[in-house]
Order: structure tokens, then C-alpha cells, then sequence
């Protein structure tokens, strides 16, 4: 059986960063390219050195696979594309495509405009990484060289988030990134075809985690938004109050803004069960 061998460019033991290499069957495919939100230095992006010591990026990786649009899976693209030197495909699907680019914008104006930040890159180099962009859609069989396909599978994390399954020739390997199995009001549970990967890669942050019930965590958050409003619609530090508060709920993946109803309707005891997330 052919050699697989993976290497953590980042987020092999903590949150952030994610980049995986993963080499199938003589083939190379990046997994994520993220960026860290805790650092300001060379910690902050991946450690490309460690693909190759000889010769172009291009001329060793097969391909980058983008899992979803959050910064700690995709915020270091366009360094990596244009100021490392990578000038291959890039594939992700289309909601990843569109939102991407902008939220590459946000933090680039966050960290250079604001912060005055250095060897970071600029409007330009994002809008030159999305050009090598190929998007995907869902279920759909990419055929990236005559030996290396791919196919994207539905991880319900956030829009266009996408489990990956990648295959040369008999041998397989299957990239989750973030993925959740409990569907809620407007993302499903995660799913991918019956099959057996001679290796899965597997986000873990939260595998080990009990949570309370989605009913729980919205009735905890109407009741701060109602708290909110009845002191005059301002958070402790007007405006950042409220913007932290949606924020949060943001990055939980949670769509709780849709949660907005009654609180005092009849509630059903089976709506407080905790559930698991992995």
C-alpha cells in the first residue's frame, strides 16, 4: 500500500493556523490555509518552509483545498499565493469563493490600515489569490490531474462549508475541517457518502464538549438581547456592546438573530437535552 504521510503546517496542537499536508500516492495537497489571530510575527501564518527545500511551490503541491471561509482556515491565502510564490489551483466551493475575499479585506484593513502591521498582504494580492480560485459545488467530482480527484460533501458548519474527500487511484484520505452533526435553523448535519478512507482527518476542537441544548442557548441569549433593549438598546460600551454580542453568537455558528420569538411560549421538555458536538 502506498505511503501516506501528513504534516501539520499549523493547528497540529492548538486552534488557528489550520494547514495540513498531506502527501497520497506521489500526490501533495495543502488542507486549509489559515492564519493565527493571536500573533502579530512569523507565528501568525503557517510554516511554508516545510513543504519543499528545492524548487517552486507550484512545481511540488498538486493543488490547496479551502474548507470554509473563516480566517483560521483561509486567512493566509494570499500570502501564500502571492508573496510565497504558490501560483496553482485553489478549490473551494462557491459560497467559500464569494465570502473569502471579503473578510481577507476586513482583516487586512484591520491589521495594515489600523495597526500599521508590515509584511502583510494587500487589497491587490487578495484580489489576485481569488483568481486562482476554482470553484466547486457539492458533490461534484473534480478531476485535478489524470491521477488526483476530489469531492466536496456538506460539513454544516457555516455557508459553504465543505467536508473533502481526496483520492488517487485506490487509496484515499477524507479532510473534515470545522463540521457539525446538529442541524439547526437554517444549516443541516454534516454528511458524506458511505465510503472507506484509508485515512481521516478530523477537526477535534470541541470533540470532546457537552453543550446545552440549541433551546438553551437561544433562550440564554433572547433573554441578554431583551435585558438589552429594556436599558435604552446599548451594551456596557456603547457601541461595542452590542457588536460583541452578535459577534459571539456569530462565531459559535449558531444562527441565533433568527431566534427572535416569544419567550414565553410553551417550551417542550425535549428541546433542553444537551447535545454532543464533535
Amino acid at each position: 500500500m502506498p505511503e501516506i504521510r501528513v504534516t501539520p503546517l499549523g493547528a497540529g496542537q492548538d486552534v488557528g493556523r489550520s494547514c495540513i499536508l498531506v502527501s497520497i500516492a506521489g500526490k501533495n495537497v495543502m488542507l486549509d490555509c489559515g492564519m493565527h489571530m493571536g500573533f502579530n510575527d512569523d507565528r501568525r501564518f503557517p510554516d511554508f518552509s516545510y513543504i519543499t527545500q528545492n524548487g517552486r511551490l507550484t512545481d511540488f503541491l498538486d493543488c490547496v483545498i479551502i474548507s470554509h471561509f473563516h480566517l483560521d482556515h483561509c486567512g493566509a491565502l494570499p500570502y501564500f499565493s502571492e508573496m510565497v510564490g504558490y501560483d496553482g489551483p485553489i478549490y473551494m466551493t462557491h459560497p467559500t469563493q464569494a465570502i473569502c475575499p471579503i473578510l481577507l479585506e476586513d482583516y487586512r484593513k484591520i491589521a495594515v490600515d489600523k495597526k500599521g502591521e508590515a509584511n502583510f498582504f494587500t487589497s491587490q494580492m487578495i484580489k489576485d489569490c481569488m483568481k486562482k480560485v476554482v470553484a466547486v459545488h457539492l458533490h461534484q467530482t473534480v478531476q485535478v490531474d489524470d491521477e488526483l480527484e476530489i469531492k466536496a460533501y456538506y460539513a454544516g458548519h457555516v455557508l459553504g462549508a465543505a467536508m473533502f474527500q481526496i483520492k488517487v487511484g485506490s487509496e484515499s484520505v477524507v479532510y473534515t475541517g470545522d463540521y457539525n452533526m446538529t442541524p439547526d435553523r437554517h444549516l443541516g448535519a454534516a454528511w458524506i457518502d458511505k465510503c472507506r478512507p484509508n485515512l481521516l482527518i478530523t477537526e477535534s476542537t470541541y470533540a470532546t464538549t457537552i453543550r446545552d441544548s440549541k433551546r438553551c442557548r437561544e433562550r440564554d441569549f433572547l433573554k441578554k438581547v431583551h435585558e438589552t433593549v429594556e436599558r435604552g438598546g446599548k451594551g456596557a460600551h456603547e457601541p461595542e456592546g452590542a457588536h460583541l454580542l452578535l459577534h459571539g453568537a456569530d462565531r459559535e455558528g449558531q444562527p441565533l438573530l433568527q431566534a427572535v420569538h416569544p419567550l414565553d411560549q410553551p417550551e417542550d421538555p425535549q428541546d433542553f437535552r444537551a447535545e454532543e458536538h464533535v
